[in-house]
């Protein structure tokens, strides 16, 4: 059974400087190789920042740009998933998940639910992705990537974890909202709620990456967190500041887990497929 040691790097970034923000990751890749991690995981945007506006189209790069072949080449000896904005063959602009294995850039994953309200505005910018597909790591098995909001839509870990994925990998860069109150942000216990809830329910790891700093108005509380598969909390960072941590990804606490409560495997998911396209259809005629 895998066991795979998976660093989170809950790290600040630099907005609009790209060169800046790679050397932050390429040292905390050689880091992470020196102490003999699998995989390494950065937060969402976390070599472009996350409020580019109209330098999207400029900072977007194919992920075989030579640009990023120092990840590519530090991905010989370690995984790794990074966020950046990504120009596609046919020349959309999307806001990405990369993912570097073996000396290649393996994977993409575009953002699909692109929050266009409040304080956010990423379709003005971002086109959406359209596919939920699962991504095989030789070092860390099947895994599911969201990206910040897509990880709010059900759907996404449910399509995810259903294909095979037994950690679901969510890049973030949550930043605080104001609510009323005191004590911990309205927006920290909501993420943490539907970690420990989409662990539980899919009987799988989350991983997820936030980042810190502050970025115009916009003030990043981090917070990472790895949640094992009963919902329990297995490692966490600090809130506002740089840190990275280890998280042991045991995929024999998985099948522990599932089989002391199959309500994941019970699923139907062809009763599901059905009773959508009826609802679809119903929805349409009306």
């Amino acid at each position: 059974m895998l066991k795979s040691k998976l660093r989170i790097v809950q790290a600040d970034c630099t907005l609009a400087n790209f060169e800046e923000n790679l050397e932050r990751h390429i040292r905390s890749i050689e880091a992470a190789i020196r102490d003999g991690a699998d995989a390494i995981a950065f937060p969402e945007l976390s070599l472009t920042g996350y409020n580019v506006q109209d330098a999207a189209q400029d900072m977007a790069m194919h992920i075989d740009d030579q640009r990023l072949d120092p990840l590519r080449e530090l991905s010989r000896d370690i995984c790794i998933f990074c966020g950046g904005i990504e120009l596609s063959d046919d020349y959309g602009v999307y806001n990405a998940a990369f993912m570097f294995e073996d000396s290649v850039g393996r994977s993409v994953h575009r953002k699909i639910y692109l929050p266009t309200y409040g304080m956010f505005e990423e379709l003005r910018y971002f086109s959406a992705g359209r596919q939920i597909e699962t991504v095989t790591s030789r070092r860390l098995g099947k895994v599911g990537i969201a990206i910040c909001e897509d990880f709010w839509h059900m759907s996404v870990p449910y399509l995810l974890a259903h294909q095979g994925a037994k950690l679901l990998l969510v890049l973030m860069s949550s930043p605080l909202r104001l609510s009323p109150g005191a004590g911990v942000p309205s927006i920290v216990t909501q993420w943490q709620t539907i970690a420990a809830t989409t662990a539980f329910l899919f009987s799988c790891y989350v991983a997820c990456v936030n980042r810190v700093g502050n970025e115009d108005s916009f003030t990043y509380w981090g917070n990472s967190a790895v949640t094992s598969p009963d919902g329990s909390l297995a490692a966490c960072a600090p809130m506002f500041s740089e840190h990275s941590f280890d998280a042991l990804i045991d995929y024999s606490v998985v099948k522990r887990v599932r089989l002391q409560s199959s309500h994941f495997l019970d699923e139907d998911i062809r009763l599901f497929a059905t009773e959508l396209e009826r609802i679809t259809e119903t929805t349409h005629r009306g």
